[in-house]
């Protein structure tokens, strides 16, 4: 098994890449052998100011876990949208 964390600009644009590689359907569900996760874009607390109010970051774009075993085309095809986070804002279990 394989995990990769993936980030497009946006939503339409994942689903394009995800389908294009066979991991989901027309639907948008996974295929066999793939567990997808859809995070999209989040905010995450990365501090707190002077008056203990929160500091956020946006990440405004789509983001997305797989999970599964990806043959080579696949991985060339979802290579250019991996990125690899200092920690993950989720994870599997």
């Amino acid at each position: 098994m394989t995990d990769l964390y993936l980030k497009a600009p946006t939503q339409e644009d994942m689903d394009a890449a995800l389908l294009e590689a066979g991991v989901i359907d027309d639907e948008g569900n996974p295929t066999p052998d793939f567990s997808v996760d859809q995070i999209g874009p989040f905010t995450k607390v990365i501090g707190y100011d002077a008056e203990g109010e929160p500091i956020v970051e946006n990440y405004p774009d789509w983001h997305t876990n797989l999970r599964g075993s990806f043959d080579e085309e696949q991985l060339a095809l979802l290579t250019p949208l991996s990125v690899e986070p200092s920690i993950p804002y989720r994870v599997w279990a």
